[in-house]
């Protein structure tokens, strides 16, 4: 059996086991991995001859110690680069997926801590005059307004405003909106406030569109 195929069906069953509070079936692991239920019979059979599950008297696929060890290492790789791809390449989180799904079989322990670390760690720090403030690190996920102390979200404001970046919360977040040139102490102005929660505001001499997740990161005040 292929590593890749042995890493699916442990990340499956142990998806399964844990949003639904059992293990799954054949049935069930057929409908996942759009395998047929023959094959995936036999490929339990197999798994369970390497010592990764074993079948209870239900049916039911239960991981073993080994199984679980390779499950949960499968599943950290796929949030690691899923993270990565959104949160600093700016992908979409569903593109994201899909894409760590065809990279987590292929790449090594180390570089999924390394890329944890880069995740985890904190922002960039602003220029000189800037630093009154830190600047924070926002837990994983963060979505929506933020209350970043002493300035509002970019998202609580509406278009025509112009307002100056106060900090910006998240490591993630941060790297792309650098790239994007929205940095603390720079002056951003809202143009335009779309259907899908995303902001194009203008920064120097540009037009720059931020998703809602960056919005959100995005600490300002706005200029009298």
């Amino acid at each position: 059996m292929r590593t890749s195929l042995r890493e699916d069906y442990l990340e499956a069953i142990l998806i399964h086991t844990g949003r639904y509070s059992h293990p799954p079936t054949a049935q069930d692991l057929s409908e996942v991995l759009h395998i047929d239920k023959g094959e995936v019979s036999a490929h339990l059979r197999e798994l369970a001859d390497r010592g990764d599950l074993r079948l209870s008297d239900d049916g039911r696929i239960v991981l073993t110690d080994q199984g679980t060890t390779t499950g949960k290492q499968i599943i950290k790789k796929h949030e690691t680069l899923q993270s990565f791809l959104s949160e600093i390449l700016g992908m979409d989180r569903s593109s994201a997926s899909d894409e760590a799904c065809r990279i987590e079989h292929a790449v090594s322990d180390e570089t999924i801590d390394r890329l944890g670390d880069y995740l985890r760690s904190p922002v960039i720090q602003p220029p000189a005059g800037d630093r009154a403030k830190p600047v924070h690190s926002c837990p994983r996920g963060h979505q929506g307004h933020t209350s970043c102390g002493y300035a509002r979200s970019l998202m609580d404001y509406e278009e025509g405003q112009r307002l100056i970046v106060r900090d910006i919360l998240g490591r993630g977040c941060s790297k792309r909106l650098l790239d994007l040139g929205v940095v603390p102490g720079q002056l951003v102005v809202i143009k335009r406030k779309l259907r899908n929660g995303s902001i194009v505001v203008q920064v120097k001499d540009c037009a720059v569109a931020l998703s809602p997740e960056n919005a959100s990161a995005i600490c300002v005040e706005r200029i009298p």
